[in-house]
């Protein structure tokens, strides 16, 4: 099975003082900017509550209230969570082209990650996996079990990445996918390039 990365250059800062900000008026804003994807998701939620109503699932127009407003969250619905936080993402953010990582399985992101790792680079400095995909939301949500992953890579940590995935090391990755893999992480580049021009942070959903 095929998923996809959706980049988003945004700052953490202001992603970190929306959630829990109890304001009323930004979460107005936010179900109204997003007015469509709330109501499709409660419709799908009213519908399957009407068949397990000891255990009902959670709308993402909740979950989006939870984390604004500051209401008390559900602990098992960590993924519903991880979705609100794309949806303010996408409006405090802008969306990056994706194409080179829309439509990958895990496996072939775990090769990426891996060809990275094995050209040298360590896992502290920067990998696909451990800062763009199982780092964990930028604000604290309940713990997601499956999809999305999310990850980040903060304003300060750009550099450190950029040198990661220059031309030259780039060029030690080798293989019959060596050039796939080159593009894919060129455009990794891309993301933080952009996000280091517009003084941003990188936060990556992988679903």
């Amino acid at each position: 099975m095929t998923y996809g990365v959706t980049p988003f250059a945004v700052s953490l800062t202001q992603i970190r003082k929306v959630a829990g900000s109890r304001s009323k008026s930004i979460y107005r804003d936010l179900r109204e900017e997003f007015a469509d994807e709330l109501a499709e998701d409660r419709e799908q939620v009213e519908e399957a509550n009407k068949d397990d109503e000891f255990d009902p699932e959670l709308s993402l127009e909740r979950a989006l209230r939870h984390l604004i407003v500051g209401e008390e969250r559900w602990d098992y619905e960590g993924a519903k969570y991880g979705y609100a936080v794309e949806l303010i993402c996408s409006f405090y953010g802008e969306i990056l082209p994706n194409d080179h990582w829309s439509g990958i399985s895990l496996s072939w992101a775990e090769t990426i990650n891996d060809s990275l790792l094995e050209s040298g680079v360590s896992a502290e400095t920067f990998s696909i996996f451990g800062h763009l995909f199982y780092r964990g939301s930028p604000v604290e949500i309940p713990e997601i079990d499956d999809f999305p992953c999310i990850g980040y890579v903060t304003f300060s940590e750009i550099p450190d990445a950029l040198a990661a995935l220059t031309d030259k090391q780039l060029s030690l990755i080798k293989g019959d996918d060596g050039e796939k893999i080159r593009v894919a992480l060129k455009q990794v580049r891309d993301w933080l390039e952009t996000c280091q021009r517009d003084k941003s942070d990188l936060v990556c959903f992988y679903y």
